[in-house]
């Protein structure tokens, strides 16, 4: 009796794993509609991929770490740009094909922000697009049927990750 009621436990189990796992494949939730509640759970991070990148220039560097599980990415994303407000915050997207696209939550002149970013990996790493934007729902969003750009001087080469970071 123990027996079957362990097998049946066992299958509702991998039945509702396999139904979690369907749902967020089939996913077509754009990034203006990502919540912190799609974040990445503690079981998650045992079982997730972490990378991290920095992009620098004789005088900028930008550092980001990126945790992904699946198609969810969370991660951390910092900009120290030469005569310009430092900002850091958050990342919460979906990794599609070879394009990340994320909310980027930071901190800027004491103001919390919200904005759109996209990341294209490549061979040599990942490319920042940039493209006109709008405003939408208290947020900057890329502006729909505009092309971005993908400027590949300026990679975010991958980096050992450090775990203080």
């Amino acid at each position: 009796m123990k027996a079957k009621l362990f097998i049946l436990l066992v299958v509702i189990t991998l039945s509702s794993c396999d139904t979690k796992k369907t749902s967020t494949d089939n996913s077509t939730t754009t990034t203006q509609d990502a919540s912190p509640d799609a974040g990445l759970t503690a079981a998650d991070m045992a079982n997730s991929h972490v990378q991290c990148y920095a992009m620098m220039t004789d005088r900028d560097t930008v550092l980001l770490n990126v945790t992904q599980k699946e198609l969810n990415v969370s991660g951390t994303l910092q900009y120290r740009l030469a005569e310009k407000d430092q900002n850091s915050g958050t990342l919460l997207g979906k990794m599609r094909g070879d394009t990340l696209t994320a909310d980027y939550t930071f901190q800027s002149e004491g103001k919390e922000s919200v904005r759109e970013v996209v990341f294209l990996a490549t061979k040599n790493g990942l490319v920042e697009g940039y493209g006109p934007v709008q405003e939408q729902n208290g947020k900057m969003v890329f502006t729909p049927n505009q092309p971005l750009t993908f400027e590949s001087d300026q990679v975010f080469k991958r980096i050992p990750c450090h775990e203080e970071e």
